[in-house]
C-alpha cells in the first residue's frame, strides 16, 4: 500500500467513524469515488478517482446544495469534466501523512506539555473552537480530543485500524503564532504512540502545512476541491 492509499484509507475510515452516530449520515463508496453525506455541509465531501464518476458521485448529493468533489493534483481529465459540469476550484489541502515511530522523541513531554495539554478533553469544547455543532464529535467510535487546558488550541483524533486520523485542529484567533496547536499535534501523536498506532494522516491548510512538515508529516498529494456557485 502507497502512502497516498494508506492516507486515503484512514481518511474514509474516519468518515465512517463520524457517521455511525447519524442515522441520516452516510458513506457511499462506488466505482472510481468516496463520497460522505451528512446532515452538516461542513462534512459533505466525496473523493473522486476517475472522471467517469462525476454524474454517479454528484448524485449521492442530490437535494443537497452544499457539498465539494475532490481531485487529486494532475487529474485533468476529471477537472474538465467537472468544469463541464459547471464547478469551478475553490480551496487546496494537502493530504498528509507521519509514522509516528519516527516522530521526535520528546522524553520530558510529561514536564514540557503535559500541564499544558489536555489528554482526552471535551471533544464538544474542541468542536466549539472549530465553530462546529457538538453533534459531530459524540458518539464516534475511536474518537479522542486534546486541548490545551484552557482550551485555545485543540484536535481530535480518530482511531482507524491501527493508525489515527487527525481532524478538528484549530487554534483560537488570538492565541495563534504562540506554538499551541504544535504543542497539541505533538501530544497527541505521542499518546497515539504510547497507545500502539503506527501513523496518523490528515490535511493541511497551505498556511498550517509547514508546522506539520515539522512536526513529521510528510505531503502525499494534494487535493484540489470543487464546488458549485450557488
Amino acid at each position: 500500500m502507497s502512502s497516498f492509499e494508506r492516507y486515503l484509507a484512514g481518511l474514509i475510515a474516519s468518515w465512517e467513524a463520524l457517521a455511525v452516530p447519524h442515522p441520516d449520515a452516510r458513506v457511499e463508496r462506488g466505482d472510481g469515488f468516496i463520497a460522505a453525506r451528512f446532515p452538516d455541509p461542513v462534512l459533505n465531501n466525496a473523493v473522486i478517482l476517475a472522471a467517469a464518476a462525476v454524474p454517479t458521485a454528484e448524485a449521492a448529493y442530490d437535494g443537497t446544495p452544499h457539498y465539494a468533489l475532490w481531485t487529486r493534483d494532475g487529474d485533468t481529465t476529471t477537472e474538465d469534466a467537472l468544469t463541464g459540469r459547471g464547478y469551478r476550484p475553490s480551496e487546496t489541502t494537502r493530504p498528509m501523512l507521519c509514522r509516528i515511530e519516527d516522530i521526535e522523541d520528546t522524553e520530558d513531554i510529561e514536564d514540557s506539555l503535559g500541564p499544558a495539554v489536555l489528554i482526552d478533553a471535551d471533544p464538544v469544547r474542541v468542536a466549539e473552537l472549530n465553530g462546529a455543532a457538538p453533534r459531530l464529535v459524540l458518539g464516534v467510535p475511536g474518537l479522542r480530543a486534546y486541548s490545551t487546558k484552557d482550551y485555545r488550541a485543540g484536535l481530535v483524533t480518530i482511531a482507524v485500524g491501527v493508525d489515527v486520523n487527525v481532524s478538528f485542529v484549530a487554534t483560537a484567533p488570538d492565541a495563534r503564532r504562540q506554538g499551541l496547536a504544535t504543542a497539541v499535534v505533538r501530544a497527541a501523536l505521542t499518546d497515539s504512540r504510547s497507545r500502539g498506532f503506527q501513523a496518523a494522516g490528515l490535511q493541511s491548510t497551505p498556511m498550517a502545512e509547514g508546522v506539520y512538515r515539522r512536526l513529521g508529516f510528510r505531503a502525499v498529494g494534494r487535493w484540489q476541491e470543487w464546488t458549485r456557485p450557488q
